[in-house]
């Protein structure tokens, strides 16, 4: 009895053990795999066909990355009956989301809890997992491909209709066509472009109904025998056009109705067919709207009515065409016109509110007389803008480029401290001219930039310099209704006047004395090229010098609308002077003057 129980306690250790020595075997195992395959793809896993397992997420990117450019030739043989057509991923323009695809691989065995992914792990080693890769391709070369083949396969339905040859109405039944089920190949294509692998398919294909199907045909032949026994004419005034019978019967088309539940074939004369016909004659009788507009004598604004205009209204005409040549006599039809409003009518400009007289200045300086050329033409590029409220008028956009296609000279303009000849020269009288407009307008400046250089003949403190790509000129609209930016240059004197509804706001300003004052220095340089005694200027220099304006800008009611302070700076430039050592007598070059 007791070598039986020594048996059987000696058989449950090694039960024990087998079990112990099992679950042992599989924790190694689960450590192993998980070591292997720590921050890694598991084997087993694929993408697009390519093994992956055992792959960071950077190795399997790369190789992804290389597939798609190595494969990129790799096509897929698309087929349909005897033809066969063939098309790569380089040909449609795919591109490859390489990192979704890995992502997705990582997860494989790290997706859910850990006895669920530690399973997953398990059949890995026996049943491999393939990832698709996604990715886009080129929608315009899909379309092009899709259309170039479809236009080798279709055979498009047959409306129902009629046959004219001559004198002679025939009825044509309509016919079923077998066209490309283009939506299904799109789903079916991309996926095989995106294994970058060869691969064939049938080009989806589906019947389709004509868009006119009739059973009685009988009322359109009478209808087109009808149309075609002569011509007809089209009028608008005293001005006549004649269809002949083969213009009708060329604009002739066809709808089915239904006729106590039988389809029945009805003609028509299409708008769509005869639209180049109708184009051409719409030239004789359309009227072109006009804008409103907005005159002005420089105290107030009023609006100048807008007109309407007309244009010929193709479908209702051709219906009237239609109802002429249905007839058997007095076959004329009258062209049907339709307004067409003007981009701004009259109501929309006087809602605007433009008529007061908010502020305007003028400036004069006489300069050459390609200088008045650049001021007179920007003044024009400059005038007549709509700023709703909130917009921002900008000076430098609103001009444009300064080019002699656009009719700028050269003209003397500031560069580097000095006057020298630039195309548009001179435009800064014009951008001064409207600052200051805008200054008493009471409006919000935005930006606004002293010259350089200290100009006399503009206001102390208030000149405005706009350079392209540089110092611009801007101010915005703060007022509750439209205004409008008006000026007028005969190239000396340039006035802008800012027009809209006086809501009663004031500006007071002050300006300061000039402070920060520097003397000009004068740096004088040996010339050998100039005789003794002779001097030239190379530089002209000038004192540097602050000033400061200060604009207050009230409501009606006292409110403080904007307390602006405008600082001008202008630093001191060396007066740069050669003088001559030379023993010969040399002509100095002449020394530029003129005004930025």
């Amino acid at each position: 009895m007791s070598n039986l129980k020594e048996t059987d306690k000696h058989r449950r250790r090694r039960v024990l053990l087998a079990v112990a020595s099992i679950i042992a075997l599989f924790a190694l195992l689960v450590v192993v795999d998980s070591v292997l395959y720590y921050g890694k793809i598991h084997t087993g896993v694929s993408i697009a066909g390519r093994s992956v397992g055992g792959m960071t997420h950077d190795e399997a990117t790369a190789l992804l990355n290389r597939m798609a450019v190595d494969d990129a030739d790799s096509a897929v043989t698309l087929s349909s009956g005897l033809k066969t057509w063939t098309v790569s991923p380089a040909d449609l323009g795919v591109e490859i989301d390489g990192a979704q695809a890995v992502s997705t691989a990582m997860e494989v065995s790290r997706r859910s809890n850990f006895l669920v992914d530690l399973g997953r792990r398990f059949k890995l080693y026996f049943v491999h997992e393939d990832i698709p890769v996604q990715g886009t391709a080129d929608q315009t070369k899909v379309n092009d491909f899709i259309s170039e083949l479809a236009g080798d396969l279709e055979i498009p339905p047959v409306n129902a209709g009629l046959r004219i040859a001559e004198d002679k109405v025939a009825a044509v039944k309509g016919q079923k066509g077998l066209v490309v089920n283009r939506p299904a190949l799109r789903r079916q294509l991309l996926p095989l472009l995106l294994t970058f692998s060869p691969a064939k398919l049938s080009v989806p294909m589906r019947i389709e109904k004509p868009a006119i199907q009739a059973e009685d045909y009988q009322l359109a032949l009478v209808q087109a025998k009808t149309m075609i026994s002569s011509p007809v004419t089209l009028k608008s005034g005293d001005k006549t056009w004649t269809l002949s019978a083969e213009q009708i019967a060329a604009f002739m088309d066809f709808t089915a109705k239904d006729s106590d539940g039988v389809a029945t074939l009805e003609a028509f004369l299409s708008a769509d067919k005869m639209s180049p016909f109708l184009k051409d004659i719409a030239g004789s009788v359309n009227k072109k709207p006009a804008n409103a507009s907005f005159k002005s004598n420089g105290e107030q604004a009023w609006v100048e009515p807008g007109v309407v205009g007309k244009a010929l209204d193709q479908k209702k005409t051709a219906e009237a065409l239609t109802a002429a040549a249905l007839k058997r006599a007095d076959r004329t039809a009258t062209i049907v016109l339709t307004t067409v409003e003007p981009a701004l009518t009259t109501e929309e400009a006087e809602a605007m509110g433009i008529r007061d007289k908010l502020a305007g200045y003028t400036t004069k300086w006489v300069g050459t007389k390609d200088r008045q050329t650049n001021v007179r033409i920007t003044t024009e590029y400059a005038s007549d803008v709509i700023l709703a409220p909130g917009e921002i008028y900008d000076f430098d956009k609103q001009i444009g480029p300064r080019t002699e296609a656009r009719g700028y000279k050269p003209a003397p303009g500031i560069i580097k401290g000095e006057l020298e000849d630039q195309l548009g020269g001179g435009i800064c009288q014009v951008s001064t001219t409207l600052f200051n407009a805008a200054f008493f307008a009471g409006l919000e400046i935005v930006e606004r930039k002293n010259h350089s250089i200290y100009i006399d003949h503009y206001p102390k403190g208030r000149d405005a310099t706009v350079s392209d790509g540089g110092p611009n000129m801007r101010f915005r609209n703060d007022t509750a209704r439209y205004i409008l930016v008006r000026g007028y240059s005969n190239g000396v004197t340039t006035t802008f006047n800012i027009y809209g509804t006086d809501d009663g706001r004031e500006v007071t300003h002050s300006t300061s004395d000039f402070y920060d004052e520097v003397e000009m220095e004068t740096y004088k340089i040996k010339a050998s090229w100039l005789s003794p005694g002779t001097t030239y200027v190379k530089v002209t220099g000038q004192p540097g010098r602050s000033i400061k304006v200060v604009r207050k800008v009230t409501a009606k009611d006292g409110t403080v609308i904007h307390h602006d302070t405008f600082i001008s700076v202008w630093k001191m430039i060396t007066r740069e002077v050669e003088i001559g050592t030379g023993s010969t007598t040399t002509t100095a070059p002449s020394s530029t003057t003129g005004s930025g």
